[in-house]
């Protein structure tokens, strides 16, 4: 069965192109404050003036213990400014410069990135925060037409390359902000120098960039075969049961195979694109430095310090925007799980359920369904101008064949859909016009698939929730017909249930179900197969308890059913056919 309206979107909308193609901060916007960034970014200028001054300094040192390297117009000019700051040109208080500049560096640099790692962090936290909210707020249309894996993955795999994108984000620009300090200082010392280092810079990136968009398009291949890896995967151990069973999971095992082959592929490349450009850095440079010492010596016939100061400048600069272009590598290899997960954020987001305020919900004469006329997507209308009353207080089962809308009716009745036509009235209010959360409190339900979490049974049936405490729990047990069982087990209620309930049998799964539905004592019940694994002793035992609850609290009873003891329970039975109410008979 199709469950989603023609009303609702059948597909979710993607994200915002244009939000995932800003500039590189731009795609953290509303994670990370721009206060942190500017701090950051303050502390990395700082740093890297430090650390040039110190390198400056090293001129009049070299000027202090060699005498030929007086000459250098630039250590003559160092020289005095250092003396018009009333600084000794000795060489302990120089090398106390060279060695403090280098200090200063590393203890800004050390706040820096203390400031980026709980960024990172956040950057993480948030998204997922996010994430489980938007799922949370969104309708049930949007939960049947996505993976499972999908949110999984996005909730670890991409919240984590997201927290690495910022990182290398930021290192990069913190790179950038170093060699541009560098350069400046380089251009103080010689423009020449600037230009030389400028054209160095631009060989290496030029020459390694083809490197840099392989990684790029690898980490793109790796990230959307891993998701689908990951979606198939959790779809498979969810049933794996029955495909065990019939020895079916051989042809899912090649499946795998074929995908995790093509994903090695795709590392291998990301893997080698990235190490060939950081090996291949040092050579480059190491080729124009030797090319640049020549000239200097032999045909500019520059002093000996002159050239050293120069080649570190050179070195740091061009090795600081290599290290650039290496964040950058990394940003595009984390930057697909950034992307993926703010998609996925989008899409649960534009899928919300409307929150407006409404009328706050009774259920003290009935429920209405008016005119009601239903299609899923562009198909036959699954209900069909259906006329239904269910008064409070009774005990109602609904029968009829499979397709004859019975779960859609239920669905129309908690809110999970809404009509093309007509209208469901509680106590003559139109739904849409009510608050559907509160609405929803005053609802138990048990579905036909069962879902109990990995947690104790005390757990699966508060959910949570502290103010249940262990005498509602054994309340509901009690009304579930499901206390004896718990008792006798070796932990009792807080006995853990196992991955989706495995740890217990088909029946006490039922029961735990119908107990986590009674223990807020609700106002209707809505049960969808609730007891079709009990056995006739205990289906007896919970359909008298229920309706005793009906009798004793006027709890409204809607109960899908084919079972004869429901049909000989109930106070009403309206059976479905086609759409339509086919016959109403009183028990």
């Amino acid at each position: 069965m199709n469950p989603n309206p023609q009303n609702a979107p059948s597909v979710a909308r993607p994200a915002p192109q244009g939000r995932l193609r800003m500039p590189l901060l731009w795609r953290f916007s509303g994670l990370i404050s721009g206060r942190r960034n500017a701090a950051v970014a303050l502390c990395v200028v700082f740093a890297s003036l430090a650390d040039g001054f110190g390198i400056a300094t090293l001129l009049p040192l070299i000027a202090v213990l060699d005498e030929g390297s007086r000459t250098s117009s630039i250590a003559r000019t160092i020289l005095k400014l250092l003396q018009t700051l009333h600084i000794p040109a000795v060489p302990g208080v120089l090398l106390g410069i060279v060695v403090g500049g280098v200090l200063v560096k590393g203890t800004l640099m050390v706040v820096a990135l203390r400031q980026i790692g709980s960024a990172v962090a956040d950057v993480g936290s948030k998204l997922r925060i996010s994430l489980v909210d938007s799922l949370l707020r969104a309708r049930w249309s949007y939960y049947v037409r996505q993976p499972v894996g999908r949110f999984s993955n996005a909730l670890g795999g991409e919240a984590n390359q997201a927290g690495d994108a910022y990182n290398a984000a930021m290192q990069m620009l913190s790179q950038a902000v170093q060699a541009m300090v560098y350069l400046s200082i380089a251009t103080i010392v010689s423009w020449q120098l600037a230009l030389f280092t400028l054209f160095v810079a631009g060989l290496m990136l030029g020459s390694l960039n083809r490197f840099l968009l392989g990684a790029k398009r690898s980490a793109k291949t790796q990230q959307k075969l891993l998701r689908a890896i990951l979606g198939r995967l959790t779809d498979v151990l969810v049933g794996i049961k029955p495909l065990k069973a019939m020895s079916r999971q051989a042809r899912f095992a090649q499946l795998f195979d074929r995908d995790l082959k093509d994903v090695r592929k795709a590392s291998r490349r990301q893997v080698f694109s990235k190490n060939v450009n950081k090996a291949l850095q040092e050579p480059i440079l190491a080729l124009c430095l030797s090319l640049g010492i020549f000239v200097a010596l032999k045909v500019l016939g520059l002093p000996i310090g002159e050239i050293i100061v120069m080649s570190l400048l050179l070195t740091k600069t061009v090795l600081t925007i290599g290290k650039a272009q290496q964040e950058l590598q990394n940003f595009y290899a984390a930057q697909p799980g950034l992307k993926a997960i703010r998609a996925t954020v989008s899409d649960a987001d534009a899928q919300g359920e409307d929150a407006q305020p409404g009328v706050t919900p009774t259920l003290e004469r009935g429920i209405e369904f008016r005119g009601i006329v239903f299609a899923y997507d562009d198909a036959q209308p699954t209900l069909r101008n259906l006329y239904m009353q269910i008064g409070a207080g009774d005990v109602v089962a609904l029968t009829g064949p499979s397709g004859a809308g019975k779960t859609t009716l239920i669905d129309l009745l908690l809110g999970f859909h809404r009509a093309q036509q007509g209208e469901v009235l509680i106590d003559g209010v139109p739904l849409r016009e009510i608050d559907l959360r509160q609405w929803r409190s005053l609802i138990g339900y048990v579905p036909q698939e069962l879902i109990l979490f990995h947690d104790s049974i005390a757990a699966n049936v508060t959910l949570g929730e502290p103010r249940f405490s262990e005498a509602d729990v054994e309340r509901a047990l009690q009304a579930a017909g499901a206390l004896d069982f718990v008792r006798s087990l070796p932990q009792g209620m807080h006995t853990i249930a196992g991955e989706r309930g495995s740890a217990l049998s088909g029946g006490q799964r039922q029961r735990i179900a119908l107990a986590r539905a009674l223990v807020h004592e609700p106002r209707l019940l809505i049960l969808d197969e609730a007891t079709s694994a009990l056995d006739p002793e205990t289906e007896l035992l919970i359909i008298d308890n229920v309706a005793r609850l009906a009798r004793e609290r006027g709890l409204t009873v809607v109960s899908v059913t084919h079972h004869p003891a429901w049909l000989s329970s109930a106070t009403r039975i309206l059976r479905l056919e086609a759409g339509q109410v086919a016959a109403r008979a009183a028990a």
